[in-house]
């Protein structure tokens, strides 16, 4: 296990989450001392309210051709900014990085299968 000292002592206590410091109580957070906090909301606020706002945008949208093209690239814009490989290191855990993988995925292939109906729908091909 790693040490680190602590930042209110220098006691050196492990760099485990949740560590208690014997001397002086401080206790090791997710976040202590660093700037990840708002960029983890962020990231977090992305993958929980942009895939709703994409199928909000394909739904809208799938009254004609054009203005389904326009949802379509809505989707992809979203997909790609909300993708966790561009906030992997915001991850702490293997977990996080497993789950955010997970829905990112999962609610992409669902929106994914939900244009491939539209276009069939519509007949675009």
């Amino acid at each position: 296990m790693k040490l680190m000292p602590c930042p209110e002592c220098q006691h050196e206590i492990k760099e485990q989450l949740g560590t208690v410091c014997p001397n002086c109580g401080y206790t090791v957070g997710y976040f202590n001392g660093t700037n990840k906090r708002p960029k983890y909301a962020k990231f977090f606020a992305l993958s929980v309210f942009l895939p709703f706002i994409s199928f909000l945008t394909i739904v809208i949208t799938s009254m004609n051709k054009i203005s389904f093209a326009f949802g379509v690239i809505v989707f992809i814009v979203i997909a790609y900014k909300s993708c966790p490989y561009f906030y992997r290191n915001l991850f702490i855990t293997k977990f996080e990085k497993f789950f955010f993988w997970l829905v990112w995925i999962l609610v992409n292939s669902l929106l994914i299968t939900m244009i491939y109906n539209l276009v069939h729908k519509l007949q675009l091909v």
